[in-house]
């Protein structure tokens, strides 16, 4: 008997998928690793670092069990596992004077289990945090990759609205100035050391005021910018050297003043304060040439 052609090749097709087993089509692992736009992850070049910037929010007093320390504060029993001596003294002297603290913490995630603090990073914490919507303050993480001497900003606070005033202390003098729509951001520039380590700066930057539009030019065109003024604060820089996965940690003071409440700590709708720390913990070092 003769089979119509149509009716054998379906047939066919169905004995081998018999044979094969007819496995339910799993996705491909070259489609799982690039994600779901099919694009692959953005390489990172084998000379560039990469550095975590986190912005945590601390937990209040109270709301831990009392630590080694004795303290019903938590960040008091961090403060306890941090170097600050490898932040240079007259430096910290800037700091506090402006109500910031500073210093480097190796093995973050042992210090956090040990007195029973959330981790920074832990997805849940970084997801309920990114969906927050009573903060001005950032509650997140970015992974950038710099090259030698790159420098680039992160915001701290979202712009503020009106006018407020910001108040320095720069030497054995105050500083003020009133700044319209001022936004708090640091700068963050890493420089590798020779002896396999990376040099970060870290210091604050306010924008201020409308954006305005300039004109650059160099050898090959002429190009224009827009950018708002900004009241650079190098004078308060923190400068250290920190090995791979170490992290060097800002925050306010435990009694928040100056430039160091404005930036790093806030009032929420129901009337409780927040802290938020900036933590920038070193990812990766520069590959060594081939």
């Amino acid at each position: 008997m003769n089979m119509p052609r149509r009716l054998l090749l379906r047939w066919l097709l169905g004995g081998t998928c018999c044979l094969s087993g007819c496995a339910q089509w799993a996705p491909d692992e070259e489609v799982a690793r690039k994600g779901t736009s099919g694009l692959p992850p953005a390489r990172i070049a084998d000379e560039a670092s990469v550095v975590d910037v986190i912005f945590w929010p601390l937990p209040r007093p109270g709301s831990t069990p009392l630590s080694q320390t004795g303290s019903d504060d938590p960040i008091a029993s961090l403060w306890s596992e941090v170097d600050e001596l490898s932040v240079p003294r007259e430096v910290r002297q800037k700091l506090l004077h402006n109500g910031l603290r500073a210093g480097k913490l190796r093995h973050i995630e042992q210090v956090l289990d040990r007195f029973g603090l959330p981790d920074p990073t832990d997805e849940a914490t970084r997801l309920l945090s990114q969906v927050s919507v009573t903060s001005d303050i950032a509650h997140s993480r970015h992974t950038i990759p710099f090259r030698e001497g790159e420098i680039q900003d992160v915001a701290i606070r979202q712009t503020q609205s009106g006018t407020a005033a910001v108040m320095v202390r720069l030497g054995e003098e105050t500083v003020g100035k009133r700044l319209s729509q001022p936004q708090f951001l640091c700068r963050l520039q890493v420089r590798p050391t020779v002896d396999g380590r990376l040099r970060l700066r870290l210091w604050p930057k306010v924008e201020h005021g409308e954006i305005r539009q300039s004109y650059v030019s160099s050898d090959q065109a002429l190009r224009i910018d827009s950018a708002r003024d900004a009241w650079q604060l190098s004078e308060l820089a923190t400068e250290v050297l920190l090995d791979a996965q170490e992290t060097l940690i800002l925050t306010a003071t435990p009694q928040p003043i100056g430039l160091g409440k404005q930036m790093l700590t806030g009032e929420l709708p129901d009337g409780t304060h927040e802290r938020v720390a900036i933590l920038v913990r070193v990812s990766r070092l520069p590959l060594p040439p081939l």
